[in-house]
């Protein structure tokens, strides 16, 4: 009786793991990922998207200092350009001014290069 019950108990074992790798494996075709991937087809990365939850998209741009890409709601802006981060705003503006460049139209300073003086 006790070889049937181990048994009973290793086959309802391996049926449990069975289950838990075909549940992750249908959530991985799910995922947004998973069609860029290329496991899923893209007819059925189409159709998994359209009928699932919808995601919407941010933008996303690129660090003027050093070309990270960040998404445009955590950008920093300053003079017309865009920054991953405070401190390489503030590298880039110690860049421009330690080679004379100046732009005048955001850091709300008059353009003395610009006049012809």
């Amino acid at each position: 009786m006790g070889k049937l019950l181990s048994w009973v108990v290793l086959i309802a074992l391996a049926w449990l793991v069975i289950r838990l790798i075909a549940i992750s494996q249908r959530r991985r075709e799910r995922s947004p990922g998973a069609s860029a991937a290329g496991s899923a087809s893209p007819a059925r990365g189409a159709a998994a998207g359209s009928a699932g939850r919808a995601i919407d998209g941010e933008p996303i741009v690129p660090c003027a200092q050093c070309g990270l890409f960040v998404p445009a709601s955590d950008a920093v802006r300053d003079d017309g350009l865009v920054y991953c981060s405070p401190a390489h705003r503030d590298a880039a503006r110690a860049q421009r001014r330690a080679s004379g460049e100046h732009r005048s139209f955001g850091d709300g300073e008059p353009g003395s290069r610009s006049r012809g003086g």
